[in-house]
């Protein structure tokens, strides 16, 4: 997510749910060194690499002997969080042309310096991180501000249990689904969060959003992703996502990781 006039009800939206739940208490064939894709993984094919920071991301796909996808990802040099901008900046990068989901089509990296609204929440510098499965085109045609399209949800089996869609919707991105057990409304500080997001009653990306801080740590960490009853697409679903630091060389990767194979229904 990101700061668009397009979101006026966002703040007065989460501030409220924040209320309620507050009071329950490189070589493009290198293989990732530093995860447990590592041992399930054959090969790992790597995206054209885009400037950032003072380094670089790219987007990856790793693969069994199959061809089979075993998890999608973005790969951050150590020093793409280095020299950051002062303003909001967004790269998209496509993922390798050696490899293929059939399922997603691109990713983008959403730097955030300011963070955004609701204000104690989201206000912290980080990141977003958008793994589409639409073309970059229908992407790009996603609005006007205020299109009926932002409002219309998936049927409720394809909904992940406790997640809402907030007010509001970003044009060329979509609406965003939250998580009401996720951390930060549970009376924690934002460090890393999982978001779902839809267009015109679809879900059509996964988010990542992780704090500049939260990188720092030098993470190693795999997070569940709350499942829905059903999917509406035939695809790869990942069941976890993940959060890494490498030395052997040193760079974060996130990942969609454990992906599964689901017809759509």
């Amino acid at each position: 997510m990101k700061t668009l006039s397009t979101k006026t009800g966002f703040m007065i939206f989460l501030s409220l749910i924040i209320g309620i739940t507050s009071c329950k208490k490189d070589d493009p064939t290198e293989n990732i060194e530093n995860s447990a894709l590592k041992s399930n993984s054959e090969k790992t094919f790597y995206g054209p690499a885009v400037p950032l920071g003072n380094g670089i991301a790219q987007a990856w796909v790793s693969e069994d002997r199959q061809g089979n996808p075993l998890a999608i990802g973005i790969k951050l040099s150590e020093k793409a969080l280095e020299n950051l901008p002062d303003e909001m900046s967004m790269h998209v990068l496509q993922f390798p042309h050696q490899a293929s989901t059939n399922f997603y089509t691109h990713a983008t990296v959403d730097w955030n310096p300011g963070g955004h609204e609701p204000p104690g929440t989201y206000d912290l510098p980080h990141f977003d991180f958008h793994f589409y499965t639409i073309s970059e085109e229908e992407r790009m045609m996603i609005g006007p501000p205020g299109a009926p399209e932002f409002t219309i949800a998936p049927a409720s089996q394809y909904i992940p249990l406790n997640h809402i869609m907030i007010p509001g919707g970003i044009p060329q991105m979509g609406s965003h689904w939250i998580d009401l057990t996720s951390p930060e409304f549970n009376g924690q500080d934002f460090s890393r969060t999982f978001i779902w997001g839809s267009w015109d009653g679809s879900f059509i990306f996964w988010e990542p959003m992780i704090t500049l801080d939260y990188f720092m740590s030098m993470p190693d960490e795999t997070i569940p992703i709350p499942q829905p009853q059903a999917y509406q697409n035939d695809g790869w679903y990942a069941s976890d996502y993940q959060i890494t630091y490498s030395t052997r060389p040193n760079e974060y990767n996130i990942a969609l990781v454990n992906l599964n194979y689901f017809d759509g229904e």
